[in-house]
């Protein structure tokens, strides 16, 4: 059998292009890393959302994602403010500045996936991150 015919194979490949089309639209041109605009976008799509539930969603251990949220803060791109109903914990909100690029940064990877992906029909497209998001799902 080709490895042409190897699902895992093929997601990698997929996973390369794909990887290569996000630093060349977002990584280098608003200096984020994958996991960084991930954290930002999250924070934007659940505002107040804990470290704690962010690194649970991204499957991260606490201090990594300390980590990150603290080299996100150091840009000034995300606050971390105490939670009002638990007194010791913290909920994560989005700085002006972080809220403008990553949205700036959103608009930019959608159109490079778009081109990217341009050779699909909109329905391909959908089938894929269908069946994509079915796998992912499958990973707990």
């Amino acid at each position: 059998m080709s490895l042409n015919r190897i699902i895992g194979y093929q997601l990698v490949q997929a996973g390369i292009v794909t990887g290569a089309n996000f630093m060349h639209g977002v990584g280098k041109p608003y200096k984020l890393r994958p996991v960084e605009f991930t954290i930002l976008q999250l924070i934007r799509e659940t505002p107040h959302i804990s470290p704690t539930t962010l690194a649970k969603t991204l499957a991260m251990t606490t201090p990594s994602m300390t980590a990150w949220l603290d080299k996100l803060s150091k840009r000034k791109l995300l606050m971390r403010e105490k939670s009002v109903s638990d007194g010791r914990g913290q909920k994560l909100a989005l700085t002006a500045s972080g809220s403008a690029l990553v949205e700036k940064a959103l608009a930019d990877l959608l159109e490079s996936e778009a081109m990217l992906l341009a050779h699909l029909s909109l329905g391909e497209r959908e089938m894929l991150l269908e069946i994509l998001q079915k796998i992912t799902a499958e990973k707990t």
